[in-house]
């Protein structure tokens, strides 16, 4: 099972950004946390996945882990998804050794703890490949909220989209839509909970993951992270 777990957004403006979110949408945000060091973040939890929202303080304190250092490359040069991550649990160590037996290099599993508002944490393993990529994440168990939303797609630009077609079929076992969407430039890659949408662009400097589609009931909802800043549209 492949599931749509979370999305991880860098932003410059934390409440500016969760509260123009909450304001578009209705979603309403955790308090304050600590994903890492030097780092501070807000979390909105969906009835399926999440979104995680993560501001830089300190650059320096950041640095001092391999996931802040990642982070602060990152968020130094632009606003946007720092990370899509697919939950694989129950069947994490399988599907990194289907992905090794196509040459697909993950990193991991690793074991790390998630921060949760009462102090508390839940342990979690992960898996990588690089940060153009989604990650895999196992919990001890499939978590879910009664909340009426829902994590629905994640949208990805790529200039080569017969390449990542290929790339996440040998990563994650997915096979894209036989079908074309619009203009034939599209692909649609869908999980056991969720999908992903690979959209060709002719600009380099656009590829990369794109858009979060947010669902609740009729309504659906665009978080659209452009080179301008994190737009919301519906």
């Amino acid at each position: 099972m492949l599931h749509l777990d979370h999305v991880t957004i860098a932003v410059r403006d934390l409440h500016n950004t969760m509260n123009d979110i909450q304001k578009a949408t209705g979603i309403e945000f955790s308090k304050s946390v600590i994903p890492f060091p030097g780092a501070i973040g807000q979390v909105a939890y969906l009835g399926t996945g999440f979104l995680e929202l993560i501001s830089l303080n300190d650059a320096n304190e950041a640095c001092t882990t391999p996931l802040g250092a990642a982070f602060a490359s990152y968020a130094s040069q632009r606003e946007g998804i720092f990370g899509v991550a697919l939950e694989a649990t129950g069947g994490l160590h399988t599907m990194i050794d289907a992905a090794r037996s196509q040459g697909v290099d993950f990193i991991g599993p690793n074991v790390q703890q998630a921060p949760l508002e009462d102090g508390t944490s839940i342990p979690f393993k992960t898996a990588f490949i690089g940060s153009h990529m989604p990650w895999l994440i196992e919990y001890e168990r499939s978590r879910t909220w009664p909340i009426p939303y829902a994590l629905s797609g994640v949208e990805i630009y790529t200039n080569d989209i017969k390449r990542d077609v290929s790339a996440y079929a040998a990563a994650y076992q997915l096979a894209a839509s036989t079908g074309s969407e619009g203009d034939g430039l599209s692909r649609k890659l869908i999980l056991d909970r969720g999908w992903l949408s690979l959209k060709h662009t002719d600009q380099p400097e656009k590829a990369g993951f794109n858009t979060i589609v947010v669902d609740k009931g009729e309504a659906s909802y665009r978080i659209q992270c452009l080179a301008q800043g994190i737009k919301v549209t519906s």
